[in-house]
């Protein structure tokens, strides 16, 4: 049962991860970022001051990846960085005003991706594909960052 459903599963995974890029990536074209900074760009439009360590967490990925993404994010001038007032190892991140227009696309952007990906499906369908992913990505992860913090020595 497994050897089949895997490699089908997998394959769509693909697919879909795929096709996201490219369609949120054309319809940002006319701005700085694209696939892999829109997440990060719409985190701080609606948690303006956000750290570092909050949004690694939220989008479950390591401090380089973080890293990389802010400093493309602060070339394009779309984020600014202010320090926090009672711990200066804490960073707080806001957009810029030039960033705006890009975080009001991507709500836009979401909002038209929604509509064609759920189109046909039902509600009930839908809310349960979302909880079977939000599992599926809850259990990898426990075994990723399992085996990273062995590599690291923790």
């Amino acid at each position: 049962m497994c050897e089949h459903w895997f490699p089908e599963m997998g394959r769509w995974v693909s697919i879909f991860d795929r096709l996201m890029k490219m369609y949120y990536d054309r319809g940002l074209s006319e701005f700085e970022i694209g696939w892999g900074q829109q997440f990060y760009v719409e985190y701080l439009y609606t948690h303006p001051g956000a750290t570092s360590q909050e949004m690694a967490e939220r989008f479950r990925v390591d401090r380089a990846t973080l890293t990389k993404t802010i400093k493309k994010l602060g070339e394009v001038g779309y984020i600014r960085v202010a320090g926090d007032e009672k711990d200066r190892r804490v960073k707080h991140l806001y957009l810029t005003e030039k960033a705006i227009p890009a975080a009001e696309r991507i709500k836009t952007v979401h909002a038209d991706f929604y509509e064609t990906l759920s189109r046909d499906i039902p509600r009930e369908e839908l809310a349960l594909t979302e909880r079977t992913l939000q599992r599926m990505a809850d259990n990898i992860n426990q075994k990723v960052w399992h085996r990273m913090e062995e590599h690291h020595g923790k």
